[in-house]
């Protein structure tokens, strides 16, 4: 149970590396970084204010926001092909971001380790960690309201029209470009947000975003671009692979197991 938990908050984590792979076709390997940072924001605001992480979330996404702007602005300079190209830019983006938070907070381990987050749960003989069960459900309501807007919205249709086929949804009268910066910025709000989660469920230091870009690779093959309910199944089932695997075999072999994945 407690892996299924973790896994919701995954598939929201690989969301925002999904969306922008899906409309712009660039890989985002600073994707796990800009988690790690909205994290940091969310930890320091929590440590000087002692507000709930929760209220944090939409501080965070702001934060990362402007960031959003530049990777955009750099991302639809490169030449094509941009898939291939987008490595390099964004590579060099998640190392300039380690060393600026390393620089930033130094690189101790940090937890948002609130009283409430850390209470226990009991659902008959069931005992669950109080901050999973509330991180799982933000994470649903997200991946509910993302669903929602990309099916049932004027935007949500443009944006999956461009997806599948950009040139066309031109043709169409679509505003591609617009379509293409408002997910963007999304995606990247929503990784600063994701951030704040992240933080309440594992430390955080300045190289942690490695994993996180790597778990959103494997979901992203796993459920294919854009799929939301497919990336929530997805993210469920790699949670639930990590608990086992770090049961049977210990926590070392728990990042060993997402690698394999891959294979």
């Amino acid at each position: 149970m407690s892996g299924a938990l973790v896994g919701c908050f995954y598939a929201l984590m690989a969301l925002g590396f999904s969306m922008v792979l899906g409309v712009t076709r660039a890989f985002n390997l600073a994707h796990g970084e800009l988690v790690v940072l909205g994290g940091y924001v969310g930890y320091w605001l929590w440590a000087g204010s002692g507000l709930p992480p929760l209220l944090l979330l939409p501080v965070a996404a702001a934060a990362v926001l402007p960031l959003g702007l530049l990777w955009q602005w750099l991302l639809e300079r490169v030449p094509e092909p941009r898939e291939l190209n987008s490595l390099a830019v964004t590579f060099g983006l998640s190392l300039l971001l380690q060393t600026l938070m390393r620089a930033l907070w130094q690189g101790d381990y940090r937890l948002i380790a609130d009283p409430v987050l850390t209470a226990s749960l009991r659902l008959g003989p069931v005992s669950l960690n109080l901050g999973r069960v509330l991180v799982a459900a933000a994470a649903l309501l997200v991946v509910g309201l993302l669903w929602l807007g990309l099916t049932r919205t004027r935007w949500g249709r443009a944006v999956r029209a461009t997806s599948i086929d950009a040139q066309a949804a031109a043709l169409l009268g679509i505003d591609v470009d617009a379509a293409a910066r408002t997910t963007f910025l999304l995606a990247l709000g929503l990784s600063g947000a994701t951030g704040v989660l992240f933080a309440t469920l594992h430390y955080i230091y300045p190289a942690a975003g490695v994993e996180l870009t790597l778990m959103a690779i494997v979901l992203t093959i796993w459920a294919g671009v854009g799929r939301l309910r497919s990336i929530l199944i997805a993210g469920i089932l790699l949670g639930i692979i990590e608990a086992v695997s770090a049961a049977w075999a210990g926590p070392r072999w728990r990042e060993t197991a997402v690698a394999l994945l891959l294979l």
